[in-house]
């Protein structure tokens, strides 16, 4: 009897023996440490009784039922909860038996259960993992290694047309067109066995027979002795999204409102048409006009602001009626248009035109049944006389359009060097701007630090870099105006870079005085990831300040990488291999899209402050932004909220899964030395 006993404490599975009075005579090794009964207990000395590890209901129904059953007429299998010493309830999976004397006698029950707890968690991750395949936007197949299907998901279903019950069990060839030969198969075939990896653009059909274009991704899956065992393929339809694609650049190019170009295509027209300026060529002469209507402000408030735009369709219909042959025009925003010319050799040709414009302009017009009179102004800059870069000659016919509006309106006015007192103050603070960025210059401009801090502790974790100007006339000079007066002026990628040169002097100092660096992110702006140096220059400052790239975080807007998303992946793609990690700033506030999210190569996304303030107040925000934040951990991106400015929305990140954030409820942006003072207190 002791051997067949140890032989029991050797089995993995719970064992027992249990008298007619219900009271344990045996329990083997497996089931005491499931029961939580020492191996020590003498069950003898200290009897143990069924009832005791099962709550009232069950041992209800196992007492008037199921025992008796057994004893009765044999076998029973089931499934069970039992309560071990420690009171926590334990699915078992239990199967109980006669237990006979020499005789043939019933003399008790033999049970034998298994611990289901992992089998649930796995089955509980599965479920899980089926509702996320089932969740994302992307198709989802799994062949075996014979390239049958195994298993695909809800957006597969919705792509093809094919339910999961119509294709299992079948391979992929019945969703091919006519499109691509079978060399293209081929090559597909070629880099899954010697890469385990393919990707690019497919042209499939529907079931109802439409074909579609798809970027899909398929992997080799290897088992644990190296051997492909499966295929994984994620594709997504890109038919709607290039529908999608074009209509966004039909929005990003045109005004809406009187469907002239916007102010992104005059940016991409000017940035062509100077490029042979910028290259050291002599280019072609530009005129550029910008036309301020007039008195727009009297109208919106006697008309509404519909009354307003329905001016400006009428005017902007009128130039495009009589002029479209000779300048291109733009809409900048509100009441201000430009005109391009690209052949303006002769100033006096770009006066004519002006002039014209101005005469077309003060023509009345018709607006809710009364004649409503104009006064225009035009200003008019020359390429390459006045500029060679497009936001600097833009910039300059703003100021010659100001000059003519001071003039007294119904004129146009060439830009120089002579205008107004006011306008000589912008560009005096443009220059001065000019030389705050210069790498040595101390003329006002300071770093400034918002804290990142654990929300669960309130440890701080690191910083974002922001800028703030100390102007030595005019004091605090708010981003929100000399930011815009870098951007048109070509100055903001100095300053970005100005802002890069200082943090890591900032963070040389700190290791030179014994610090721990913390997290530190800087943002580049849209202008500077067009930049064709940034990687090598990136690299070189950290390398020239004794810096590795893993300690400075780099922040890209979501809209920034919309636009230019053809330009920014490579330079990222750079930027990542140089070692820097990346983030995606404002998450939530452009265009967002999966595949962008699987293309990019991030590290870290922000949510965007417009997720955060609405959560407490809003069950739908709340609902959204756990969605996204369960969607973001899956990909594996670490996540940082933005914007917090309560407790509660602290408490409620915390919930949902969100570790790290930043905003006023913790620190507002504050001096370096402030922020030392900080990183050296107490955590």
């Amino acid at each position: 009897m002791e051997r067949q006993k140890q032989y029991l404490d050797l089995a993995g599975d719970f064992v027992a023996s249990i008298g007619k009075d219900y009271r344990f005579e045996f329990i083997n090794r497996a089931g005491r440490e499931l029961l939580g009964v020492g191996l020590e207990h003498d069950l003898q000395a200290h009897p143990l009784y069924v009832h005791q590890f099962y709550d009232a209901t069950t041992w209800q129904a196992l007492a008037d039922d199921i025992f008796p059953e057994v004893l009765a007429s044999g076998d029973w299998s089931g499934q069970l909860k039992l309560q071990n010493t420690s009171g926590q309830s334990i699915p078992v999976r239990l199967r109980l038996l006669p237990h006979l004397d020499d005789q043939g006698e019933v003399r008790g029950l033999t049970a034998i259960g298994q611990d289901q707890r992992l089998r649930h968690a796995l089955q509980a991750q599965e479920a899980m993992a089926d509702r996320i395949l089932d969740s994302t936007i992307e198709g989802i197949m799994l062949t075996d290694a014979e390239a049958r299907i195994q298993r695909v998901n809800t957006a597969f279903t919705q792509i093809t047309g094919y339910t999961a019950d119509e294709i299992l069990g079948s391979t992929p060839k019945f969703l091919r067109s006519s499109h691509h030969d079978q060399p293209f198969y081929d090559v597909m075939n070629m880099a899954l066995r010697q890469a385990g990896r393919w990707q690019g653009e497919v042209w499939n059909r529907r079931k109802s027979g439409e074909l579609y274009l798809q970027w899909m991704s398929v992997s080799a899956l290897r088992n644990d002795s190296g051997e492909t065992s499966h295929y994984m393929s994620i594709f997504h339809d890109l038919t709607e999204m290039r529908a999608k694609e074009a209509e966004i650049q039909q929005l990003a190019f045109s005004d809406p409102l009187t469907g002239l170009g916007n102010r992104y295509k005059l940016s991409q027209t000017l940035l062509h048409q100077l490029k042979p300026v910028r290259e050291g060529g002599s280019g072609s002469a530009l005129a550029l006009l910008c036309i301020d209507l007039g008195q727009l402000s009297p109208i919106n408030d006697r008309f509404g602001m519909k009354g307003g735009d329905q001016l400006i369709q009428q005017q902007a219909r009128q130039l495009q009626r009589e002029l479209a042959e000779y300048l291109h025009f733009y809409r900048l925003a509100g009441d201000e248009l430009v005109a391009l010319m690209t052949d303006a050799t002769d100033p006096a040709k770009a006066a004519r035109y002006a002039d014209k414009c101005i005469r077309l302009l003060q023509v009345p017009v018709q607006l809710n049944g009364e004649l409503i009179h104009l006064s225009p102004s035009v200003g008019i800059a020359l390429s390459p006389k006045d500029a060679e870069d497009g936001d600097t000659l833009l910039a300059n016919a703003q100021t010659a359009m100001i000059a003519a509006k001071q003039a007294g309106r119904d004129g146009y006015h060439f830009y120089n060097q002579a205008l107004s007192s006011d306008l000589r103050q912008r560009l005096m603070l443009e220059q001065q701007l000019r030389l705050a960025v210069q790498p040595d210059a101390e003329l006002g401009l300071e770093l400034y630090l918002q804290p990142k801090v654990s929300l669960s502790s309130r440890h701080l974790l690191g910083a974002e870099v922001l800028l703030r100007w100390h102007h030595p006339d005019k004091g605090m000079i708010s981003p929100a105006e000399f930011i815009p007066l870098a951007e048109e002026s070509r100055l903001i990628i100095a300053l970005d870079r100005w802002v890069f040169d200082r943090t890591c002097r900032m963070l040389n100092e700190w290791l030179q005085q014994g610090r721990v660096l913390p997290s530190i992110s800087i943002n580049l702006s849209a202008r500077q990831l067009q930049e064709p140096d940034l990687v090598d220059w990136c690299v070189a400052t950290v390398q020239r300040y004794g810096l590795q790239p893993s300690m400075l975080e780099l922040e890209i807007t979501e809209t920034a990488f919309i636009n230019l998303a053809d330009t920014v992946m490579g330079q990222l793609g750079q930027l990542k291999l140089a070692g820097f990690p990346l983030a995606l700033d404002d998450f939530g506030t452009g265009y967002s899209s999966l595949t962008y999210l699987r293309r990019l190569p991030l590290d870290i996304v922000k949510i965007d402050r417009s997720f955060v303030a609405d959560i407490c107040d809003d069950p739908r925000a709340t609902t959204l932004l756990r969605g996204v934040m369960q969607l973001l951990d899956d990909l594996g991106f670490a996540v940082v909220a933005e914007g917090i400015e309560t407790l509660e929305q602290a408490e409620l990140l915390q919930h949902i899964g969100c570790s790290c954030g930043q905003g006023f409820l913790y620190h507002r942006p504050m001096p370096v030395m402030d922020f030392v003072v900080l990183l050296d207190g107490p955590m």
